[in-house]
C-alpha cells in the first residue's frame, strides 16, 4: 500500500501553522534526525546528550550509534516511510533506535510500555510496522500475539544477545557493532509523514495519529524555545514514558535541536526523581499533576534530603492540576508550577503558563507563539469574544488530528475526523474559556459536563476542588441520570492513609466544597473506594466510573 493510503482525504485534514521562515529554510528533501539531532552534534560532540542514572552519552556517541542502527535497518531491507516501532522504557537505547529508525527514512511507531497484548495487536497491525525494537521484559505481549500480526518481519531485541539468537530474533547490540557509523541518513520529501503516534486509548483502542515533518520540527522548536527557553546549559529530566507522546516528544526530540541534555528517569518514585534532579543536574522537570499531588506531602523532607538547585523550571500536563496544587508546590518550595494543554493529536504543548508573562496557577497559560486558540460557542457556532464564558476549545497549530488508516473498519475513523477537525481547527471536546487577561481556563470535556436542573457543572472543577480536601489522595466525579434535574453529581473518594471512610469525614469534606464551590455543584453522593479506575497514562476512565455511579447511587429528591 502507498502512503496515501494510509491518510484521509486532504480536505478533513485541520490547518497548520507551520512557520514560514522555517518551512522556506528546508530543503526540498531533508532528514528529521539530521536537523533536530546531528547539526548539534557537530557542534557539541563531547556534551552529554543522556545522562541515564550513572551512564553519560554525548552527542557524538549517540549519533554514531543511530546512525549503526539506521545502516543495519537499510540493510534489513527498511525503505522511505516503511513504519517502525519502538517499545520501550527509559533507557538510552529508546533514544537511539527513534533517531536510527529516521535516520533510515522510516517512521517511528510508538508503543506504550503497558499496554495490553490486544492494544499491542492492533497497534503494529495497524500501523504495518515491519520490525519493533524492544526489551526482554516487554517481549511477553509481542510474543503472545506473534501469528496474528500481518507485517512485522522481526522483533529486535535489546539487552540479551544471546535470548535473541535463541528466539530468532535480531540483537540491538550485534546491530550496533555492524552498522556504520559514518552512514548517510536518507532523505525523504519535505512534507512526509515523520512520526506516527497512538492515542491513550481512554475510549477504545488506540487511535493512530500521524504527525508531519515540517509540523514536528516546528513544535520542536516552538516547545524548546517558548515553553521550556531551552539552552545547551539545560538538563530536561521526566519520567513520562519515552514510548508515548508525553516522553516522546520531551525525551526523545525537543531537547537535542537545543543542545541539551535529558535526563532520563525510569520510574516516577519521589525518591527517585529528587536524586536523578541532584545527580544529573536537572534544569526543567516535566511531570504529570498526579506526581506533584502525591509528591506534595513529603517534598519539604525530598529538598531537605537532595540538593535541587539547579532546578529553574517546574511543568506538566495532561490533566488539570488546580490552583491549590499549584500554590501548595509554590508556599512548600518556592517554585511554581507552568501548567501547559498538550495532546498526542497536537504532538506536544500547544498552550502553556511558561509561554505567558508569568504562571497563573489555575489556568493553562497562553497559546505558545505560532498557535491560534479559539473558544467557539457551541450554540451559535460563532467565536466567543468576552471573557468568562467557556466554549469549544479549538486549535491551530503546526501539528493536528490527521488520523492514519482511517478506511480501517468500515471508516470508522474518517467519521471520528468529521467531529474532531471543525472549522480547519484540532478539537478535542475540551471547554475552555479566556480571563481577561488573555489566560485561558480549561473548563472540562464536553462529554464531562454535568447538566443538572439547568446548570452545566465541569466535573474536573469539583475534583480539584475535593482533592484540596487534606483527607483526600484522589476523586473522580460523573454525572448520573436523574428523572427530574436530568443528571446528579457523584463523587468518588480515596482517602489518604490514616483517615478513615466515615461520615465524619464525609461531612468535613462536604463542609470544605461548601467554601469552595457553588451549591449547586456539590455531590448528591460521596462514595470512599480503595481506588479509581484510571487508564495506564493516569486519565480518569469515566465510563467505567459512570457504570460504578449507575450501581451505587440512588437518586434523591
Amino acid at each position: 500500500m502507498t502512503i496515501e493510503s494510509y491518510l484521509p482525504p486532504k480536505d478533513l485534514w485541520p490547518e497548520f501553522k507551520i512557520s514560514k521562515e522555517l518551512y522556506d529554510s528546508l530543503p526540498r528533501k531533508v532528514n528529521l534526525a539530521e536537523e533536530i539531532l546531528d547539526k548539534n552534534a557537530e557542534k557539541h560532540r563531547n556534551r552529554v546528550a543522556i545522562f541515564f542514572e550513572d551512564k553519560k552519552l554525548t552527542y557524538r556517541e549517540l549519533s554514531e550509534l543511530s546512525n549503526r542502527v539506521a545502516s543495519k535497518l537499510v540493510e534489513l531491507g527498511v525503505k522511505p516511510l516503511d513504519r517502525v516501532a519502538i517499545r520501550f522504557a527509559n533507557v538510552p537505547e529508546a533514544v537511539i533506535a527513534n533517531f536510527g529508525i529516521i535516520k533510515a527514512g522510516a517512521i517511528p511507531v510508538t508503543l506504550h510500555p503497558r499496554w495490553s497484548k490486544k492494544e499491542v495487536l492492533h497497534v503494529l497491525n495497524d500501523s504495518g510496522a515491519i520490525f519493533v525494537f524492544t526489551q526482554p521484559t516487554l517481549l511477553k505481549e509481542i510474543e503472545e500475539v506473534r501469528n496474528e500480526l500481518k507485517f512485522l518481519k522481526n522483533v529486535i531485541l535489546v539487552g540479551d544477545e544471546k535470548l535473541a539468537g535463541e528466539k530468532g530474533y535480531l540483537s540491538f547490540e550485534k546491530l550496533v557493532r555492524e552498522g556504520d557509523k559514518r552512514f548517510k541518513p536518507v532523505k525523504v520529501e519535505k512534507d512526509s509523514p515523520a512520526v506516527l503516534l497512538y492515542t491513550s486509548g481512554t475510549t477504545g483502542l488506540p487511535k493512530g495519529v500521524v504527525h508531519f515533518l515540517p509540523g514536528v520540527l516546528n513544535v520542536v522548536v516552538n516547545v524548546g524555545k517558548h515553553v521550556w527557553k531551552l539552552s545547551e546549559n539545560d538538563v530536561l529530566g521526566s519520567a513520562a514514558p519515552i514510548s508515548f507522546a508525553l516522553g516522546y516528544g520531551g525525551l526523545a526530540m525537543i531537547p537535542y535541536y537545543f543542545g541539551s541534555a535529558v535526563s532520563l528517569m525510569r520510574q516516577p518514585d519521589p525518591d527517585y526523581v529528587f536524586s536523578m534532579i541532584e545527580k544529573h543536574g536537572v534544569t526543567v522537570l516535566s511531570m504529570a499533576p498526579t506526581w506533584y499531588r502525591k509528591t506534595l506531602p513529603i517534598v519539604t523532607q525530598m529538598m531537605e534530603k537532595y540538593d535541587i538547585s539547579s532546578i529553574r523550571l517546574f511543568t506538566g500536563g495532561g490533566e488539570a492540576f488546580g490552583a491549590d496544587t499549584i500554590k501548595a508546590w509554590y508556599e512548600k518550595t518556592g517554585y511554581m508550577i507552568a501548567e501547559g494543554f498538550g495532546a498526542t493529536e497536537l504532538f506536544y504543548i500547544t498552550i502553556s503558563n511558561a509561554a505567558a508573562p508569568k504562571p497563573k496557577p489555575g489556568s493553562i497559560g497562553m497559546p505558545v507563539p505560532g498557535v491560534e486558540v479559539t473558544i467557539l460557542d457551541p450554540e451559535t457556532k460563532q467565536p466567543i469574544k468576552e471573557p468568562n464564558k467557556p466554549g469549544l476549545l479549538l486549535i491551530k497549530a503546526p501539528c493536528g488530528t490527521v488520523y492514519w488508516n482511517p478506511y480501517a473498519e468500515n471508516g470508522k475513523l474518517l467519521k471520528k475526523m468529521e467531529k474532531d477537525v471543525l472549522y480547519k481547527s484540532v478539537a478535542l471536546g475540551d471547554l475552555a474559556y479566556f480571563d481577561e487577561e488573555g489566560y485561558i481556563w480549561f473548563a472540562g470535556k464536553g462529554e464531562d459536563i454535568i447538566k443538572s436542573s439547568g446548570y452545566r457543572i465541569g466535573a474536573d472543577e469539583v475534583e480539584v476542588a475535593i482533592v484540596s480536601h487534606p483527607a483526600v489522595d484522589d476523586a473522580g466525579v460523573v454525572g448520573v441520570p436523574h428523572p427530574v434535574r436530568g443528571e446528579d453529581v457523584v463523587a468518588f473518594v480515596v482517602l489518604k492513609k490514616g483517615f478513615e471512610a466515615s461520615e465524619e469525614t464525609k461531612k468535613s469534606i462536604y463542609e470544605h466544597l461548601k467554601a469552595n464551590l457553588a451549591v449547586y455543584k456539590l455531590p448528591r453522593e460521596i462514595f470512599f473506594v480503595d481506588q479509581l479506575p484510571r487508564h495506564l497514562t493516569g486519565k480518569l476512565l469515566r465510563r467505567e466510573l459512570r457504570e460504578m455511579a449507575k450501581k451505587m447511587y440512588v437518586p434523591k429528591d
